[in-house]
C-alpha cells in the first residue's frame, strides 16, 4: 500500500521529538508539548487514586460519625472503596494498551481521559443523602474512573515511548510519571485550603455537615485540567514508529526489506539515523518506508488480526515471555507495598500517632498535613532523584536499590514500632524515607521498563498488562490492609511488607537492562532471521 511523503508524514511539529538529535538536557519545544500533553495526565491520575485516602476519613466521619481512615465497622467495605479505582485500572490498562496496538496511539488517546473525566462529574454529582448506599454509588463510578486512569498507563507510556531519542528516552518516560508526585503533593494542598475555608462553619460551629461540600469540591476541581488535556491529546498525530508498525502489517514484505519506519539497519545490523550516525533515535529514512496514515479505526480486517498475532507470536517465545514475567511480576509485588502503604497512609497515620485529635476539623487537618509532609520530604524528590540518574545508573540497579532500602526502613517501622508511636518525628522520618525509595525505586522502573523493553508493536498491551498486574497487587492490598491492621495490627502489616519487597528483588533479574536498548531494532533483527534474513545482506 504506497504513501506518498506529504501523506505519510504529518506536518505537526510534534514529529520533530522523533528526529531532533540533541543533548539530553536541551529540549525542543515538540519535545516539551509531548512532555506537557503526557505528563498532565499522570497528575490527574495522581490526584484521582490517592484523594480516596482522604475522602473517606471524610466520608467515614459524616455517615458514620467515626474518625478514622477505615470505614466503621466495615473494614472491607472501606478496602472496596479504596480500591475501586485499581479494579477499573486492570481493565483500562489491558484493554486502551491493546486497542493502542490494534488501532494505533491516534485512535485511542483521549478517551481515556474523557472516560476519567466523566467519571469524575458523576462522582461529585452524586446523591446528597449521606447514608451507607453513598460509599456503593461512589465505588461504582470510582471503577468507571479507574478504566480511564488505567487506561492512561500504557497510552502515555506509549507515546512518549515510541517518539524519544535513546538518549533520553528514559529521562521523558520518568518525566511524566513523576507527575504523579505533584499530583499526590497538590493534593493534599487543596485539602488543606479546603479545610481552612471551611474551618469556622467546621470547627467553631459544628457545622460538620459542611465536609459533604469539601469532599466534593476536593474531588471535582481536576476536571478542569482534565478537560484541557483532553483536547491536546486528540489534536496528536501518529509516532513514526507506529506508523512502521501499521505499514508492516499491511505489507509483511517490508521485514524482509528492512524498510520499516524508524528502524533502519546498516551492513552491520546497527540501527542508524538519516545522517548516518549510529545508536541515534533521532533520524528516519524517509524515501525507505511506506508508512501507513496513523489513527485509523478503519484499520482493515487483516491489519487488526495481524496486531492480536503480533502478541501471541512475540510471547510464544520464551526469551520474551521471561521478561514480561519479569515487568508483570516485579510491578504485582511492589505495589502490593506501594498502595499498602499510600491507600492506607491515614490508617498508619492514626495508629502511630500522627492524627490523634478528637475533633473533626483537627484530624483531618493532621491528616493532610501529614499527607503534605509525606509527599514534599519524600515523594517528589524520589520521582527526581530517578529522572535524574536513570541515564547514568540504568534502570535495574535503580530498582534493586529501592527494592532493599524499602525492606529494610518497612524492618526498622516494625522492629522499632512501639518506640515510633512515642516518637512522631521518627515516624514522619520513617515514612519520608520510605516513599522516597519508592520513587528513587521500583515505583518508577517499574513503569519505565516496560514502555523500554518491548518493542513498539506489542509495546501497548505489554505496559499495560504490566501495569494491570501492579493493580491487581493494590486492589488487594486495599482490601486486605484493612482488615489485617484491624485483626493482626498495622506492626505484623509492615513486617509482611518487608518480606514482599525483598521477594520482588529476584523478578528484577529476567530484565535486561533497557539503558540505551532498542527494542524495536532487536525484533526487526529476530523478524528476519526467523524469515532467513538477516541484517548485513540488506
Amino acid at each position: 500500500m504506497a504513501i506518498s511523503t506529504a501523506d505519510a508524514f504529518d506536518d505537526s511539529r510534534l514529529t520533530a521529538v522523533e528526529r531532533e538529535n540533541q543533548s539530553r538536557w536541551k529540549l525542543t519545544w515538540p519535545e516539551l508539548k509531548l512532555l506537557f500533553i503526557a505528563s498532565t495526565g499522570f497528575f490527574i491520575d495522581a490526584y484521582d487514586l490517592f484523594n480516596i485516602n482522604l475522602v473517606v476519613v471524610i466520608l467515614n466521619y459524616v455517615v458514620n460519625g467515626k474518625l478514622s481512615g477505615t470505614i466503621a465497622n466495615a473494614p472491607l467495605q472501606g478496602g472496596v472503596l479504596k480500591a475501586a479505582a485499581n479494579i477499573g485500572c486492570v481493565v483500562g490498562q489491558i484493554g486502551f494498551g491493546l486497542a493502542g496496538d490494534v488501532f494505533g496511539r491516534k485512535a485511542i488517546y483521549g478517551i481515556e481521559m474523557m472516560v476519567t473525566t466523566v467519571a469524575t462529574i458523576i462522582i461529585i454529582a452524586g446523591p446528597l443523602s449521606l447514608g451507607p448506599g453513598l460509599f456503593t454509588y461512589i465505588t461504582i463510578f470510582r471503577t468507571l474512573m479507574g478504566i480511564g486512569i488505567g487506561g492512561d498507563y500504557p497510552m502515555s507510556a506509549s507515546v512518549v515511548a515510541d517518539r524519544a531519542n535513546l538518549r533520553r528516552r528514559g529521562t521523558m518516560v520518568t518525566f511524566i510519571f513523576a507527575m504523579q508526585g505533584w499530583g499526590s503533593l497538590v493534593g493534599g494542598v487543596i485539602f488543606i485550603i479546603l479545610l481552612a475555608i471551611y474551618k469556622k462553619g467546621v470547627h467553631e460551629h459544628g457545622h460538620t455537615g459542611q465536609l459533604n461540600s469539601v469532599w466534593r469540591i476536593y474531588t471535582g476541581l481536576i476536571i478542569i485540567p482534565g478537560i484541557i488535556t483532553i483536547v491536546q491529546r486528540l489534536m496528536m498525530v501518529e509516532s513514526t514508529r507506529m506508523k512502521g508498525v501499521q505499514a508492516v502489517r499491511e505489507d509483511p514484505s517490508l521485514i524482509a526489506k528492512g524498510q520499516v519506519s524508524g528502524v533502519k539497519l546498516n551492513h552491520n545490523g546497527e540501527k542508524i539515523d538519516d545522517t548516518g550516525e549510529k545508536g541515534s533515535d533521532a533520524g528516519v529514512d524517509q524515501e525507505a518506508t511506506t508508512p501507513v496514515p496513523g489513527g485509523r479505526l478503519a484499520a482493515t480486517k487483516a491489519a487488526r488480526a495481524a496486531a492480536w498475532r503480533d502478541a501471541r507470536e512475540y510471547f510464544s517465545e520464551w526469551r520474551h515471555l521471561k521478561i514480561l514475567i519479569g515487568t508483570t511480576m516485579s510491578w504485582f509485588l511492589l505495589d502490593l507495598i506501594f498502595y499498602g502503604i499510600s491507600l492506607n497512609q491515614s490508617i498508619f497515620i492514626s495508629a502511630l500517632g500522627l492524627a490523634s485529635s478528637k475533633d473533626p476539623w483537627e484530624f483531618l487537618w493532621q491528616q493532610g498535613v501529614a499527607n503534605v509532609i509525606i509527599a514534599v520530604g519524600g515523594f517528589l524528590p524520589g520521582y527526581y532523584f530517578t529522572l535524574f540518574t536513570i541515564e547514568y545508573l540504568g534502570r535495574k540497579k535503580i530498582q534493586i536499590m529501592g527494592l532493599v532500602m524499602n525492606g529494610i526502613i518497612f524492618a526498622v517501622m516494625a522492629g522499632k514500632y512501639t518506640a515510633l508511636k512515642a516518637n512522631p518525628s521518627g515516624l514522619i522520618a520513617c515514612f519520608i524515607f520510605l516513599q522516597f525509595f519508592f520513587n528513587f525505586g521500583a515505583n518508577a522502573t517499574t513503569f519505565v521498563i516496560p514502555a523500554e523493553v518491548f518493542p513498539t508493536r506489542v509495546r501497548g498491551f505489554s505496559h499495560g498488562l504490566s501495569a494491570a498486574c501492579g493493580k491487581c497487587g493494590a486492589i488487594i492490598a486495599s482490601l486486605a490492609v484493612a482488615i489485617m491492621s484491624t485483626n493482626v495490627g498495622p506492626q505484623n502489616v509492615l513486617w509482611l511488607f518487608c518480606g514482599v519487597a525483598i521477594v520482588c528483588i529476584p523478578f528484577t533479574f529476567l530484565i535486561p537492562e533497557t539503558k540505551g536498548r532498542d527494542a524495536d531494532v532487536i525484533d526487526l533483527e529476530e523478524r528476519q532471521a526467523a524469515l532467513g534474513h538477516h541484517s548485513e545482506k540488506l
